[in-house]
């Protein structure tokens, strides 16, 4: 999380406080943070991308963590502007009468509020300001998270066509799966929001599945199905899955970057010949 207090007007750019390497060159961890006109907070971070630029959502929990996390580094080199915003139930979207993180997720879904829609709604504003402004090039937009990012980055791509690419990583695709949702098999919301129930979506789009092969935390086999669904849903499905050895159970197998690397390359390369 930051440590300092940062306050933000509509439109303005405003810079965390930057650090530097003994070079003096700027240091791994500089972002912005900007507002959308209708008040959503943001975390963007720019190589040396000429605007506009393709645009990689990053999901996961705190904008923070996303945007200085050796996937968002791939991504920059890549050519991509990485935009994140922290995950529902972390960081500025925690209410301090929920339970944190993952818990604050079966709390809403337990009052049938359903997180994940207006979660899409705040991030395809986003992408509207983005365009806009000119930072983001809206014919090369992808969604990448792992884990419980990995759940929401399929629901984004899920319900914004200019979405032309997502990666999940060790992702969570069945919630009841999750220790954290033991008991709601039968709570139909919970079970709607399933990304495997809305495989279809994803068809035509470039879809990259990570998982390691003894993963128990979100599920092995949930992946694989996940995947398989997608190829079901559609003669031109382009799905790319990848069960990696990993002994260490839920975490990146050691492989993860490098696919990611030339996942983002590709989806590049299929940008350049639409």
């Amino acid at each position: 999380m930051l440590a300092c207090v940062v306050f933000l007007v509509p439109h303005e750019q405003v810079s965390q406080s930057s650090e530097t390497t003994a070079d003096g060159a700027p240091s791994a961890k500089q972002y912005r943070l900007l507002m959308t006109p209708g008040g959503i907070q943001f975390g963007l971070r720019q190589g040396a991308n000429k605007a506009p630029a393709p645009v990689a959502f990053l999901f996961g929990s705190l904008l923070d963590e996303m945007l200085t996390m050796e996937h968002c580094r791939i991504l920059l080199e890549a050519g991509y502007v990485c935009v994140a915003l922290d995950a529902p139930g972390h960081g500025l979207d925690r209410d301090i009468s929920e339970p944190p993180e993952l818990g604050s997720w079966r709390h809403r879904l337990t009052i049938g509020r359903n997180f994940v829609s207006a979660f899409n709604a705040r991030l395809s504003s986003i992408l509207d300001y983005l365009v806009a402004e000119r930072i983001a090039d809206p014919e090369l937009v992808i969604a990448v998270g792992g884990s419980r990012g990995g759940f929401l980055a399929f629901h984004f791509a899920g319900s914004e066509s200019r979405v032309r690419g997502v990666a999940g990583l060790a992702p969570v695709t069945e919630l009841r799966a999750l220790d954290e949702f033991r008991g709601m098999d039968a709570h139909e919301l919970t079970a709607s929001l399933s990304p495997i129930r809305h495989a279809a979506r994803l068809a035509g789009r470039s879809v990259l599945v990570t998982i390691g092969d003894r993963d128990n935390r979100v599920g092995t086999d949930h992946a694989i199905a996940f995947a398989r669904q997608i190829s079901r849903a559609a003669q031109g499905a382009r799905v790319d899955l990848h069960v990696l050895a990993e002994p260490r159970g839920h975490r990146h197998p050691e492989a993860t970057d490098e696919l990611l690397r030339t996942w983002a390359a590709k989806c590049l390369r299929e940008r350049s010949k639409r």
